[in-house]
C-alpha cells in the first residue's frame, strides 16, 4: 500500500483538517522529520470521538503530557479508529500506548491487554502500509520488554527488525527502530551485538524524533556503555539527556534518567556522583504520587553497599524488592532478588543470600536474561564458598565464569563487588575455570592480587628470582637499553627481590654503588629509580616511604614472596589431607626453578641465595616428613625432584636414602648415597657428612668410610 502524498501546511497555513490529517497520517508515521512542522489544535479528551487522527497527533506532540491521561486519550482514539476500520491508526495508537509505559514508572498489569491488543491487530508481513510505518510500530517493543522479555513477538521482530533497519530510510525512523533492537539484545545479555547497533549501523539521527523519544535513545546508550565499561561515554549521554529535558520540561522523565544516571556512577565506583542522582529523584517522589519507587531503593541500597553499611543495604534492598513485586515485571524482579542477595552476602549472611540469588537465577532464565543469570550465578558461587560447600562452589563457579567467557562480559549486574569478584577470580583461576576469560575481567577492572601464592593471577608485574631474573609489565618483559647505566634500574628490582621485597635506600646504595662516595651513590639511586619508574609506568607498583624502597604487595608478584608465603603456610600445616600436601609440593617446586639469580656472583646475591636455599631445604623436609606416612612413593619423588634443585643437600639425601631402605629398596638407597657422594666431590671437592656416612653404614650401604 502506498501512502498518501504529504501536504504539511507553513506557518500562517490553516491547521489540517482530520480528513487530510487521516490521509497523511501513514506517510507521516514514516517521516519524524515531519512531525515538527504539524500544526494542530490543542488536545483533550472530547476530540478523540470526532477527529482521533488529530487526537493522536495533539497527544504525541504534546512533550509535557502526563504518560497517563496520553494514555487515556489514545485509548479513547483507537477505540474511534477501530469503530471506523482504521487499522493503521488502530496500530499507531496501540504502539504509542504501549511505548508510553517505558517511561510512565507505574505498574505495568494492564500492559497485557494492550499487547494482546496490538498482536491481534498486527497485519501480515507482506500487509503493512509501508516498511517505514512497521519499523515505527515495531518500536514500541521497548514497552513489551519491561512486561514481557519473553513474548514471541519481540524474538519475530528482532530478527525482522534486523534486515528492516538496514532498509528503510536514514534518520530519526531508523534510530527510533534501532533503539527497540538495541534494549531488545541489551536486555538478554547480548551485548556484541549491541554494540553493533549502538556503535556501527549507520543512518542513525534524533533530528525529527519527540524530545522523549530522544532521551530512550540516550538511556540506551548510556546503559550499553555502563556494561561496555565506558563510563565517560555513558556519563556523555546522561548529561545530554539532561539538558534536554531541561530544555523542554520533560519533568515526567526526571526520575528515570537520573537511576540511569545512578547506574552509572555506582558502576564506575562513584558514590559521590551516584548521591546527586538518588538526590535528584527525592523531589519526584516528595510532589506526586507514584507507584513505582523501585529505582530509588534501589540505588539507596547500591550506595549504602558503595559504603560499606551493608545491613542498611539490606533493608533497603528488602523496599525495592517489594516495591518490584507490586509493579510487576521479571527482568526488574530478578534484579531486585539478585540485589538483596548481594547485600546479605556482604552482611555476612550468606545462608540467607542463598534464597535470594537463587530466585534471581531462577526469573533470569525464565527471560534469557543472560548477564543477570551470569552475575547471579557467580554470587551462587561466592554464597556456597562461604558456607563451605567446595564442590558445589567448584560447579557453580565454573557455571558461572564460563557463561561470562561465552558472551565476553565486562562487567556484572546490578552491584559490583570488586571483593567478592576479587575472590571469585582467584577461586576460579586456582581451579583452573576460564582461565584467560579471568584473567582478562581481572585486568579490565584493576582488581589487586588477594594471594601472593597466586602465579596465575594477572599481576602487572611479575619479578622471578630463582633461576634466571625475569621481570614482566603485563606479561611483557621489560625493555631495557644497552650500557652498564641502563641495567641499574633492574638492578633494583633485583636487589629489591634479595631483601624480601622492602629494601631500606642506604642498604641499596651499599649494595650497588660500593666504591661511589655518598653524593654519588644517591644520585644514582635517584636515576635509576626515576628510570624504574618510567619503565613501570605505575605509582602503585613501587613506594618509596621511610627510607625503604618497597614493592606495592597487592599489584606486584615475586617467586620469592609466593615462595616465602608457602613456606609458612607448609610450616603451619598440621594433619593437612594428602591432596592439599601434593598440591603445595608442586608449587614447591615449580617456584623453585633454580639458584637464587643464578649467574650473578655479587656479594648480597650469594648471601640470599644461601638463605633461600636452606629455606627450601627445611620446607621440603617438612612437606616430605607429612607425606611419607600416607604415600611413600609420592614422599620419594618429592625428595628426588627437589635433589634436582638442590643436589647438595645433604639432609634430603639422608631422608632419601633412609625412604627406599625404609620400604626394602637396598639398590635405591644405594644409588642415593653414590649420587650424593659424587655430586659433593665434583662441586665442592668434599666428602660427605660424617652423620651422612654414619647412615649409610647404618643400611649397610657399604663404601660408607
Amino acid at each position: 500500500m502506498t501512502p498518501a502524498p504529504i501536504e504539511v501546511p507553513t506557518a500562517g497555513e490553516p491547521r489540517l483538517s482530520e480528513q487530510a490529517l487521516a490521509a497523511a497520517s501513514p506517510g507521516l508515521l514514516a517521516q519524524p522529520a515531519l512531525w515538527s512542522s504539524l500544526r494542530l489544535a490543542p488536545g483533550d479528551q472530547t476530540m478523540a470521538a470526532s477527529a482521533p487522527w488529530t487526537a493522536y497527533w495533539a497527544t504525541r506532540m504534546d512533550a509535557a503530557l502526563d504518560p497517563v491521561v496520553a494514555r487515556t486519550r489514545l485509548a479513547a482514539a483507537r477505540d474511534t479508529m477501530a469503530q471506523r476500520g482504521d487499522r493503521t491508526g488502530e496500530l499507531a495508537c496501540l504502539a504509542a500506548i504501549i511505548e508510553g509505559y517505558y517511561v510512565d514508572e507505574g505498574a505495568l498489569d494492564s500492559l497485557d491487554g494492550w499487547i494482546a491488543a496490538l498482536v491481534d491487530r498486527l497485519p501480515s508481513d507482506d500487509d503493512w502500509p509501508s516498511p517505514d510505518f512497521e519499523a515505527h510500530v515495531m518500536a514500541c517493543g521497548i514497552g513489551v520488554l519491561l512486561r514481557a522479555p519473553q513474548h514471541p513477538l519481540l524474538a519475530r521482530w528482532a530478527e525482522r527488525g534486523a534486515v528492516l533497519v538496514r532498509r528503510i530510510k536514514p534518520g530519526a525512523g531508523r534510530l527510533k527502530l534501532a533503539t527497540f533492537l538495541a534494549q531488545y539484545h541489551f536486555w538478554r545479555g547480548e551485548f556484541d551485538r549491541t554494540a553493533l547497533i549502538v556503535d556501527a549501523l549507520p543512518g542513525l539521527d534524533v533530528a525529527g524524533l519527540l524530545p522523549a523519544e530522544v532521551l530512550v535513545w540516550l538511556e540506551t546508550v548510556a546503559n550499553h556503555a555502563r556494561c561496555a565499561g565506558q563510563p565517560a561515554r555513558g556519563r556523555a549521554a546522561i548529561d545530554h539527556a539532561l539538558r534536554l529535558l531541561r530544555q523542554h520540561g520533560l519533568q515526567h522523565h526526571v526520575y528515570a534518567l537520573h537511576a540511569h544516571g545512578a547506574s552509572l556512577a555506582l558502576a564506575d565506583g562513584d558514590a559521590d556522583g551516584a548521591q546527586v542522582h538518588v538526590d535528584a529523584m527525592r523531589p519526584v517522589l516528595d510532589n506526586r504520587p507514584q507507584a513505582d519507587q523501585t529505582h530509588y531503593w534501589h540505588f539507596q541500597a547500591g550506595l549504602a553497599l558503595a559504603r560499606g553499611d551493608a545491613l542498611r543495604a539490606v533493608e533497603l534492598a528488602r523496599a525495592a524488592m517489594g516495591n518490584a513485586g507490586e509493579i510487576g515485571g521479571p527482568f526488574r524482579s530478578a534484579m531486585q532478588a539478585l540485589s538483596l542477595g548481594q547485600a546479605l552476602l556482604c552482611a555476612g549472611d550468606a545462608a540467607a543470600a542463598l534464597p535470594a540469588i537463587e530466585q534471581a537465577m531462577a526469573a533470569a532464565r525464565s527471560i534469557d536474561a543472560s548477564l543477570v543469570l551470569y552475575s547471579a550465578t557467580l554470587m551462587h558461587a561466592a554464597c556456597l564458598l562461604h558456607l563451605g560447600h567446595d564442590e558445589a562452589a567448584s560447579r557453580a563457579l565454573r557455571d558461572g565464569w564460563t557463561l561470562g567467557a561465552r558472551r565476553d562480559y565486562a562487567t556484572t549486574a546490578s552491584w559490583w563487588l570488586p571483593d567478592v569478584i576479587g575472590e571469585l577470580a582467584r577461586e576460579a583461576l586456582a581451579r583452573g575455570i576460564e582461565p584467560a576469560y579471568v584473567r582478562r575481567f581481572v585486568r579490565r577492572h584493576a582488581l589487586p592480587g588477594p594471594d601472593p601464592a597466586l602465579a596465575d593471577w594477572p599481576w602487572p608485574l611479575v619479578l622471578r628470582a630463582f633461576g634466571s631474573f625475569e621481570a614482566l609489565r603485563d606479561d611483557r618483559p621489560l625493555v631495557r637499553s644497552s650500557g652498564k647505566t641502563a641495567h641499574r634500574p633492574l638492578d633494583l628490582l633485583r636487589a629489591l627481590l634479595a631483601h624480601g621485597g622492602r629494601l631500606p635506600v642506604a642498604t641499596a646504595l651499599q649494595w650497588l654503588w660500593p666504591e661511589a662516595d655518598a653524593a654519588a651513590q644517591r644520585k644514582a639511586f635517584d636515576v635509576a629509580l626515576l628510570r624504574l619508574r618510567r619503565m613501570l609506568d605505575d605509582p602503585r607498583l613501587l613506594q618509596l616511604e621511610g627510607g625503604r624502597l618497597s614493592l606495592g604487595a597487592r599489584w606486584v608478584w615475586t617467586d620469592v614472596g609466593a615462595l616465602q608465603a608457602l613456606m609458612q603456610a607448609i610450616g603451619a600445616a598440621r594433619d593437612a589431607p594428602l591432596e592439599q600436601l601434593q598440591r603445595w609440593a608442586g608449587l614447591l617446586l615449580d617456584l623453585m626453578r633454580g639458584p637464587f639469580l643464578a649467574g650473578d656472583e655479587a656479594d648480597w646475591v650469594r648471601a640470599a641465595r644461601e638463605r633461600h636455599r636452606r629455606r627450601f631445604v627445611v620446607a621440603v623436609d617438612q612437606l616430605a616428613a607429612q607425606i611419607e606416612p600416607l604415600d611413600a612413593p609420592a614422599a620419594q619423588r618429592l625428595y628426588e625432584r627437589a635433589l634436582d634443585v638442590e643436589p647438595l643437600a645433604e639432609s634430603l639425601s639422608r631422608r632419601l636414602m633412609r625412604l627406599h631402605a625404609g620400604c626394602g629398596d637396598h639398590a635405591e638407597a644405594l644409588r642415593v648415597w653414590r649420587a650424593c657422594r659424587a655430586m659433593l666431590q665434583v662441586a665442592e671437592g668434599l666428602e660427605p657428612s660424617r652423620e651422612t656416612r654414619a647412615l649409610a653404614a647404618a643400611l649397610g650401604l657399604g663404601e660408607a668410610h
